[in-house]
């Protein structure tokens, strides 16, 4: 029978999870509740507990500093998260830390409770199964008496299976100096240069750490478990099997940017100006990942380039992004913008114009979006496009799909849509913040498209919001 400890500050959770989960036909009970993380600890400090449901915002202690905490008291242990968010660096955080899985509690009264606790089982079968098949010792204080050592790391706890099937590969299995030395990270030494790797052998690397000797396993756990939550995110590549690092390299954080350069990098990508040019594109996907960004500021600069992109061309183009939950890698990060720039090529040439025509015409939808708010004059965006007046306007009708005048009008109706239902701006304030001094002429526009004046539109909304 699988003992559970309840890890929440909220009561009614706690209740509603203890009363609501089918325990006991899937061989399970609830042993104990705590409503932080310490007092989680003092608990498991008197008593046994085989797997914990753990918060991750909570006060005295949250979630992540329990489970550092515990993973070093109690290596036995297993964790699911609850969350009210699915925060991606939070997310990264525990998962890479050892949870076995996380609950959204937004979506709890959704949730299949038959097969949440089937997948529980399984994962924790899972990992028995490997536990059982590898002894291991107490090595804490042990110290490690080879030049260099095997750290075996998989970023998906699903990967298991692949470990066990890196042993039985290469001989390993059953040998009493191979053990975990946190979760998802088995280290070993061994004499041998090159391995037999499983296939598939996604998510999962061998690392080479040289300059081990004389260092204890706790103090590599800790250089490890350093690496395993930043560094390693951009150091992964999916096709290198073994990597090779110094003990020192391990020690590398996260860089933090501070805002001018975390505005920078944005605007680098938000501004689209890589559109349809390679070698700037190239360039600032190299810079975006050499300054090795936490994983909470990459996802929410990533964030900010799906919206703008996909206001820009997800329409033209057929084709709207959507972020992952999760990047595993800085590899899947790569293969995702790549995309984005290969859509809009791929657009590119399949229209009946030339390459570069096609490009000033969405250099100057770029323009408009970017410029709605100031006076637009046809004749001067022609000229930057290096096209005349008519040539423009007929290209622009055929690429976008409606006149030019049209567009901008669109445009900027579109944005006085979102400035009345989310601010408390006047009329006058947002037809000018539109590009419009004439608050009537606004206003009569305005109806003529939408059908109904701003303040209607407003009241409207508000009133369906209620």
């Amino acid at each position: 029978m699988l003992k559970i400890l309840i890890i929440d500050d909220d009561a009614l959770t706690r209740k509603g999870i203890r009363m609501l989960m089918p325990w006991a036909s899937h061989n399970m009970e609830i042993v104990g509740e705590a409503s932080n993380g310490k007092l989680a600890l003092d608990f498991l400090h008197e008593n046994e507990a085989d797997l914990a449901l753990v918060d991750l915002d909570m006060p005295v202690m949250n979630g992540i500093t329990f489970i550092q905490k515990a993973s070093e008291l109690y290596p036995q242990l297993n964790y699911v998260v609850l969350t009210i968010h699915t925060e991606f660096e939070y997310i990264q955080n525990v998962l890479r830390l050892g949870a076995i899985d996380y609950i959204a509690k937004t979506r709890f009264d959704q949730e299949n409770f038959d097969g949440i606790l089937d997948r529980i089982n399984s994962s924790i079968a899972k990992k028995n199964a490997l536990l059982q098949s590898i002894p291991s010792f107490k090595w804490k204080e042990s110290k490690i008496l080879y030049p260099y050592i095997y750290a075996l790391i998989t970023i998906e706890s699903e990967n298991d299976e692949q470990i066990f099937n890196f042993w039985e590969l290469n001989g390993l299995s059953g040998r009493t100096d191979i053990f975990e030395l946190m979760s998802g990270i088995w280290v070993f030494t061994d004499d041998r240069k090159t391995f037999l790797f499983p296939d598939p052998f996604t998510n999962t690397t061998l690392l080479c750490i040289s300059d081990v000797a004389e260092m204890t396993f706790a103090e590599l756990g800790k250089l490890l478990r350093t690496y395993v939550r930043g560094p390693f995110f951009y150091d992964y590549q999916p096709l290198k099997q073994i990597n090779y690092k110094r003990a020192y390299e391990l020690m590398e954080e996260e860089f933090l940017a501070d805002e001018a350069t975390l505005d920078r990098l944005k605007q680098d990508w938000i501004s689209l100006n890589w559109i349809h040019e390679n070698e700037l594109f190239n360039k600032i996907k190299i810079d975006l990942k050499s300054s090795k960004l936490k994983l909470s500021q990459l996802y929410h600069l990533l964030l900010s380039l799906e919206t703008v992109w996909n206001a820009a061309y997800g329409g033209l183009t057929g084709h709207t992004l959507s972020l992952p939950a999760a990047f595993h890698h800085w590899s899947e990060v790569e293969e995702w913008l790549s995309q984005l720039y290969e859509k809009v090529n791929l657009f590119s040439t399949s229209s009946k114009y030339s390459e570069d025509v096609t490009k000033n015409i969405l250099l100057a939808k770029q323009y408009v979006d970017t410029h709605f708010n100031a006076p637009i004059d046809t004749t001067e965006v022609a000229r930057n496009a290096h096209m005349s007046y008519g040539y423009f306007s007929r290209c622009f009708h055929d690429i976008i799909g409606m006149s030019f005048s049209d567009y901008c009008i669109q445009i900027r109706i579109r944005k006085a849509k979102d400035y009345l239902l989310n601010t408390g701006y006047s009329i006058q304030q947002i037809a000018d913040d539109v590009g419009y001094n004439d608050e009537k002429y606004f206003s009569r526009l305005f109806k003529k498209i939408t059908g109904i004046s701003p303040t209607e539109y407003r009241k409207n909304g508000k009133e369906s919001s209620e």
